[in-house]
């Protein structure tokens, strides 16, 4: 079973790069069809965070492997964020990304892996853990090998498949990591997550004029964070600081999702975000005032458990996710072991 591989982390980084075929500054572009094409891809997150997701893991691993699927795109959170930061928790995901070869994995960070480390202290110094150290560390291990612009991130990937353009943002939950910074001076936090900011807004501006520029059929961004989560922030007054708890009265998020928006009304096309972050496992065009006919959303399946109150929250599953750039409806899904639909509302 794959969690249970141990394997030499050095190895299995050279293993993991050259499956994913990691991409920032430049594109592959696969086949280019005329027409559009309908295929499907596999989308996961929100897990392993305890012993169910390993089970339904060791399900989905040979399900994946079998399926003849192109590519996974994992959208972050490959722990729980009540599990602290970890070299076990990294080990096993690179372990999953080698037992999914030759299938690529494209990964985009999550919260739990480094923006909410600093929720425990750090035994070695008895201080709070440093996320922004705690970020090069998954970086390392995860995208060392890319070679990126002065305005790029290694981790913001880009390529296409059946003329279809895909890019991943690094975009996390807390806030964007604007919210509980315990761990990291704040105006060094601050300058990190303007930077990405930035690079996110360069990054999806490069990846549209691509698609523009080779005709493609439709855009999928993926990230980690649920933007349209905000029901305690005001709407679209855009964070220009961080600050050390939740009492932050501006949303994170502001800026981009206007400009995916304003991105996706330019191309015309169908444009779908997948997101994971929240529980509710949907479908839909809802983006928190910042809707285009032609935009949808994913939130995946994956973030599930049993909340405080006994009650059962989210879908245990990975996600099928079907393109079809010529429907009416261009985007379908649904959970690959357990065949539930997503809600559309």
């Amino acid at each position: 079973m794959w969690r249970r591989n141990k394997i030499n982390r050095r190895y299995s980084l050279a293993i993991a790069l050259s499956q994913i075929i990691l991409l920032s500054a430049c594109t592959i572009s696969q086949k280019t069809e005329t027409e559009p094409d309908s295929f499907s891809i596999i989308v996961m997150g929100d897990t392993p965070y305890g012993k169910e997701d390993f089970v339904m893991l060791d399900k989905a691993v040979p399900f994946i492997k079998n399926g003849g699927f192109p590519f996974v795109i994992h959208v972050g959170d490959y722990k729980g964020g009540g599990a602290e930061c970890t070299d076990d928790h990294d080990q096993r995901h690179l372990a999953l990304i080698d037992e999914l070869a030759p299938t690529p994995v494209y990964y985009t960070p999550g919260d739990n892996e480094w923006v909410d480390c600093d929720r425990f202290d750090n035994p070695a110094t008895g201080k709070k853990y440093s996320d922004l150290d705690r970020l090069d560390t998954v970086r390392d291990l995860f995208f060392s090998d890319q070679k990126v612009s002065p305005n790029a991130l290694p981790e913001n990937l880009s390529w296409t498949y059946k003329n279809v353009q895909f890019l991943t943002l690094h975009v996390t939950g807390t806030n964007n990591a604007r919210d509980w910074v315990a761990g990291d001076p704040l105006d060094r936090a601050a300058a990190a997550v303007d930077l990405r900011d930035r690079a996110n807004l360069f990054h999806l501006e490069q990846a549209f004029a691509q698609a523009k520029a080779e005709n493609n059929h439709a855009v999928i961004i993926a990230m980690q964070a649920d933007m349209t989560d905000i029901d305690d922030k005001p709407d679209h007054i855009m964070c220009e600081d961080v600050a050390p708890d939740d009492d932050h009265p501006c949303d994170a998020f502001t800026d981009l999702r206007a400009a995916i928006r304003d991105a996706a009304i330019e191309f015309k096309k169908p444009v779908l975000l997948i997101h994971g972050d929240t529980a509710p496992f949907t479908l839909n065009q809802h983006f928190a005032g910042e809707e285009a006919p032609n935009l949808w959303r994913l939130n995946a399946a994956g973030d599930a458990g049993v909340g405080r109150t006994g009650q059962p929250y989210g879908t245990r599953d990975i996600t099928i996710v079907t393109i079809d750039p010529a429907a009416s409806i261009p985007f379908a899904a649904r959970g690959a072991l357990a065949g539930k639909a997503p809600k559309s509302r």
